[in-house]
């Protein structure tokens, strides 16, 4: 009796350490799933910002910014009179290597230019001729402008396109 009694105990302490071990592990697969779930639907929520959009009229009005800030050293048309182009191959080879984003374009603008006189433009200002830029290099307009959010910025890459 005493012999039978030992073995009822292993016995129901066992099954009492598998069932816990069973839920621990639905519990944690649940856990995971929930996990993959949620970051599949926070992904598929974000906007595509792998290729570069900016508007016509945004372009437009960089092309206006630029003539009046930035031809006299890059040139009327980027070609880079006295200064670096900004168009062409000089600039595929700068910027469009699949590892610049549209951030540190405008991070390099925002911070050094105009020459001698940085950051004295509006963060939109810098925006919009960072498009006027995209455009001459042949990134086509799409129907949103180019935002000034950096977060946003830094997930654009600068892709190389065939001249």
């Amino acid at each position: 009796m005493v012999l039978h009694a030992i073995a009822h105990r292993r016995f129901t302490s066992r099954q009492r350490t598998e069932v816990g071990s069973r839920r621990a592990r639905v519990i944690l697969g649940l856990v995971v799933l929930a996990f993959f779930a949620s970051a599949s639907i926070l992904r598929s929520e974000e906007p595509d910002t792998g290729a570069i959009v900016y508007s016509a009229e945004q372009a437009h009005t960089g092309h206006d910014l630029y003539n009046v800030h930035c031809a006299s050293c890059h040139g009327v048309s980027l070609e880079g009179q006295g200064s670096l182009p900004l168009s062409g191959a000089t600039f595929r080879a700068r910027w469009a290597d699949d590892r610049h984003s549209v951030d540190d374009l405008f991070y390099i603008i925002r911070t050094l230019m105009p020459y001698g006189q940085p950051a004295t433009l509006s963060k939109q200002e810098y925006i919009d001729i960072i498009a006027y830029i995209l455009m001459v290099n042949g990134y086509p307009a799409g129907a949103q402008p180019l935002p000034s959010d950096p977060r946003i910025l830094k997930r654009i890459t600068i892709e190389a396109k065939q001249p």
